[in-house]
């Protein structure tokens, strides 16, 4: 695994972890970007859906939007828990949803290329066997 991928999929988790976190903080404690909602769980969304595209390329499209659409249905079910003092709605879960496939169709240019350049660029293996022997 190269280093770049290694900083995406650590930026993946690291990702997911804040917005959960977020998610489960009471209302005034949580960080809040947009003042709107909606709008801070289509950004959180968003990067998570553009980092996990980036952190694990060859995870394929349909799988992802599941995995992805299934967080977001578990922080729903998180602020659901009385104690957490959160109120879990629906349209949060949609507006995930909405981020989910705007960050997978703007994803998708860049993991078309980076497919081709793993294409292109041979694997170890074959690099030493069209090497010549010393």
């Amino acid at each position: 695994m190269s280093a770049l991928r290694r900083m995406f999929v650590f930026a993946f988790w690291l990702a997911v972890l804040i917005a959960y976190v977020s998610a489960i903080l009471p209302g005034a404690e949580a960080p809040h970007i947009a003042a709107w909602d909606k709008l801070n769980h289509m950004l959180a969304f968003f990067t998570i859906t553009f980092l996990a595209r980036a952190a694990y390329p060859r995870l394929a499209v349909l799988p992802l939007f599941a995995l992805l659409a299934a967080f977001g249905a578990f922080i729903e079910i998180s602020q659901a828990v009385p104690f957490i003092h959160r109120d879990a709605e629906w349209d949060d879960w949609f507006a995930d949803v909405i981020a989910i496939v705007i960050g997978l169709v703007l994803a998708w240019p860049f993991a078309v290329l980076a497919k081709r350049r793993r294409d292109a660029t041979p694997s170890a293996p074959e690099q030493s066997a069209d090497s010549p022997e010393l």
